[in-house]
Parts: structure tokens; sequence; C-alpha cells
């Protein structure tokens, strides 16, 4: 059946749609459908527009950093959390953990849109031509990336190919398609790699193509092989997918002061630490939707009304070393620290560690990220170089090699501080885990990598989910039947449940054990 397109363009180009709306309905002779509608290459770029859009969903950010161990609860706090995510509540009606899936397929189906016209549009010449194809190859890296997202948070176990991920949506759905099952992981995989080779393929053969690290890229589709290598427990192809990153794409690790641009004013130079950021305008800039309203309400500073601040687990590894530029991107200068928080009888209003990653300042409390005067929208940062130095990593310790693990770390280090570093040293494979999930708990936080990595990481580490018992005080809160360490490694919900609006519309579909 013909199905009737229709989509809401704005000045800046990007495509706004509410993650309940469909992009079909009825055919309706005389109505504009499909086939008729994207004739061109402005067509698809709209539609790719609206896939960037729909996948800038702050949810795994906020999930991620709620259920973990990157917040702590804010003094300004109102409820937010307490009662939910902070507490491990995971079912099936929980909105942030069901908005990553939902989002997500969401805008694969746009991606899919793009990749399917994109061989049905005739270009007008050899320049539009090189366009649409860029346009596919874009749209085949972000699906391969709504994939992965989607087998990392809902499948059972990362490195198993029989467990369960999520519906393989390889294609437009037909309305009359009632049932959509579950499939295995080794089907995710192969469809993530059969689309990222296809996109490097055909950006391979872009003449005079330039990866540009504001739309997906051939850096990207290779850090992506990489990250899904890695996922998957095949270390010796992340290893080699990661060094080729590292070795050719040409973007190299921010230093101090590029650093702080990457997350206060996105202003850094080109081809430094960042390799693919899905971009946000001034007139996207609304509290819902903004990825520092995740945890404040107006802005990353004391008075900007923070109900979730940086967990004080988080804030103690950071402030043993004062001189690394991760301290000063994630807590705000406007802090106030309590050096007696534990023994505090008000620690919730005594001890204020303010999260100003997104959109902060390197001092003072004027903060770049103001929702109240439509300030500074900060850019979703999708992948940067540091992930591959941190992949490589792993792959050495996979390896059994202790000494080119902390060579992996040192690279980070030493564009983190101010001086050259001594490389970590561990004393076995346990603590060399340990290490390159210390190092990715500073160097992502906030940035929806956390759960996942306790998730793949946590058991070879032989760490948990780490919360100071500050965090869970009477004085901070009230938080029925939980304790700082009440989920183990081995818990049914580090695989996400499957969201009520999929059960609904899909009967069928297996729902993770436990829920």
């Amino acid at each position: 059946m013909k199905k009737i397109f229709k989509y809401i363009v704005i000045t800046s180009g990007i495509l706004l749609t509410s993650c309940d709306d469909e992009l079909i309905s009825p055919f309706t002779p005389g109505s504009l459908t499909e086939e008729i509608a994207v004739t061109q290459s402005s067509d698809l770029q709209k539609l790719m527009n609206s896939t960037y859009n729909l996948f800038s969903n702050r949810s795994e950010a906020v999930f991620t950093s709620v259920f973990t161990d990157e917040v702590g609860i804010g003094y300004a706090n109102g409820g937010q959390g307490i009662s939910q995510e902070y507490i491990f509540l995971s079912i099936p009606s929980s909105g942030l953990s069901g908005n990553i899936w939902v989002g997500t397929y969401t805008a694969l189906a746009r991606a899919n849109r793009v990749i399917k016209y994109a061989d049905s549009v005739q270009p007008v010449n050899a320049t539009d031509a090189a366009l649409i194809s860029q346009l596919k190859a874009e749209a085949l890296t972000m699906r391969a990336y709504g994939h992965l997202r989607i087998l990392a948070y809902y499948s059972t176990n990362l490195k198993d190919d029989n467990a369960l991920a999520g519906i393989l949506a390889d294609r437009i759905f037909e309305p009359a398609e009632k049932e959509n099952p579950r499939v295995k992981n080794a089907d995710f995989y192969a469809l993530i790699h059969k689309d990222l080779d296809a996109a490097l393929t055909i950006y391979n053969g872009l003449s005079g193509y330039t990866p540009n690290n504001g739309f997906a890229n051939k850096n990207f589709a290779k850090g992506l092989k990489a990250r899904a290598y890695a996922y998957k427990g095949d270390f010796v192809n992340a290893e080699k997918w990661a060094d080729n990153v590292i070795n050719t794409s040409g973007v190299t690790l921010a230093n101090q002061a590029d650093y702080r641009k990457v997350f206060f004013t996105d202003n850094e130079p080109a081809n430094k630490e960042v390799i693919f950021r899905l971009k946000r305008t001034a007139q996207q800039n609304s509290q819902a939707t903004n990825l520092h309203n995740g945890w404040c309400s107006v802005a990353p500073n004391l008075n900007g009304s923070p109900y979730y601040e940086i967990s004080r687990a988080l804030f103690n590894i950071l402030n043993q070393n004062p001189n690394d530029v991760r301290r000063n991107v994630i807590v705000a200068p406007s802090s106030v620290i309590d050096p007696n928080y534990a023994t505090s009888a008000d620690y919730r209003n005594t001890d204020k560690l303010i999260i100003q990653k997104h959109g902060g300042t390197e001092s003072g409390t004027v903060t770049a990220a103001t929702t109240g005067t439509n300030g500074f929208n900060n850019d979703f940062k999708i992948m940067r170089i540091s992930e591959m130095y941190l992949i490589k990593a792993e792959a050495r310790a996979a390896a059994g090699d202790l000494l080119g693990v902390g060579q992996a770390l040192k690279a980070i280090l030493d564009a983190r501080f101010p001086v050259a570093q001594t490389p970590p040293v561990f004393t076995n494979i346990t603590t060399a885990w340990a290490g390159i999930l210390k190092e990715r708990r500073l160097e992502l936080a906030y940035e929806g990598h956390r759960f996942i990595d306790i998730k793949r990481l946590g058991t070879l580490a032989n760490v948990t989910i780490d919360r100071d018992p500050a965090d869970y005080s009477s004085s901070s809160a009230n938080y029925p039947a939980a304790n700082p360490v009440n989920l183990p490694n081995n818990s049914y919900k580090f695989a996400l449940p499957i969201p009520q609006d999929e059960l609904n519309a899909n009967p069928g579909i297996i729902q993770n054990p436990g829920y």
C-alpha cells in the first residue's frame, strides 16, 4: 500500500517530528506519496537532517548518568529520578530507557528512507550525484549507529551471537506488518558491518571527499567498526579499526585549552578531538531537548537549578588530580565543596557539586548554556578520538599486554594534563581492566557510556556501580529499598526492558528476562 509522506521543515532545514508520530498513513487518491515527494537531492537532505535531529535525544546520556554512578541528587531536585532510575527501577513503562528504543527506531525509519530513495533520485549533474551518494553513505552509517545502540542496551550479552538484540530495521516497514520479532546479536552485528562497509565504499569513492565531523563521515564509520568489535569482544579487529582511525583520520587529541572548548563552546580547532557530533542550533534551544538541561533546569552553574549533581564518588576521583583538565570541565567553579561531607547533617545543601561539562565555563558563573536566555545549545559528541585510544587499551588488555595498556592510556593522559605523564603500571589483567574502566569513567562522563561500560567490562575489572554512601544518605532524600551497592554486575537490569509502547504495538515480541 502506498503511504503519505509528510514533513515539516523549519528555517534551519531540520525536520522536527514527535517521537510518537509516524511517517506513514493510509493512501488517499491525490495525496503526496513518498514516490512523488522524494525526487531530488534536497528531499534526501531534509530526510537526513531529520535523521540527525531524531538521534539528538538526551535520554541515553541522562539515563546512563542517573542509573549508574555519575550523579547524585541535586539540591534543587524536585523529585526527578528519586523513585525511578536512581534506585535502579527498570520496568517496561520507564520513560528514559523507553525513549532510547523509541527514539532510535524513529530515527532509523528516516535513515531507511534516505537509503531506499537515494537509488531512485536522478542527479542533475556530477556534483548532485556526489551529494546523493554521500547522503546514502551518511544514512548507512547512522543506521549502523542506531542498531549498535539498540544491541548495546537491550541485549543480555553483547558477546553472545545467539542472545536477542532488537528488531532489525533494515527496510521501511509496511503498515500491514503487525508483528516484528527480535533477532539475534549475530544478525545485528552482520548488518552493522555490512552497512559500514557499504558506507566506506561510498566515502572512498567520492572525489575530493573530506570528512566533516558535523555529519556522519568516513572516520565515524571506521570508529563504529572499532566500537562494534569491542562490544562483541573481538579485540583483534577492534584494535585494527581503532588504529586505523588514530593513524589516518587526521583527528588528534585536544590539549587542555582545546578540550575545554569542545565542551564549553563547541569551537575547538578543526580536527581536534571530535570525530562526530550532532549539531544543535540556537533555534533548537529548548529545555525539553537541550543536553545540559538533562541535569539542570536553567544553566550548568550553582544558580541554574541543578536537580542532579556530580556523584561524590566521581568527584573524589577527579579531586585527586586538580591539574587534570577533566576536573575543570566536569566540576563547575561555582560548586560548593564540603570537605566534611561524609558527616554533614545536611549533605544535600552543604555539598553542591555542579555538572558543567556541557556548556559550562572555565571560571566564574556565567555559562555559555543558559536556557532562560536562549543561550548556547550544546552539540552532542557521539564519538571522540580518545575513545579509539581507550579501545586500543582494551585490546592490549585482552592480549595480556600490560605495558601496552599503560601506553594507550598515557596518550590520553598526556593531553589532559599540562605535562607528559608516566604510563600507568598494572600488576595483573584485572587491575588493567579496572584502570581502563576508570579512565573511561573520567574521560566519557555524561556522554552516555557508563551503563554499557559496566555491563561489558565490570566483571573483567571486578568493578561494580560505585556510589558514595553520602549520595544515599537520608539528608539527601529517601530511597526506598536502595543502597549504594544493590545492583550486582549479573543483574538482569543491565539489559533494558522492551518498552511498553513496543509491547502494545507488537504483542509477539519477546521481553527480556526479569521483566
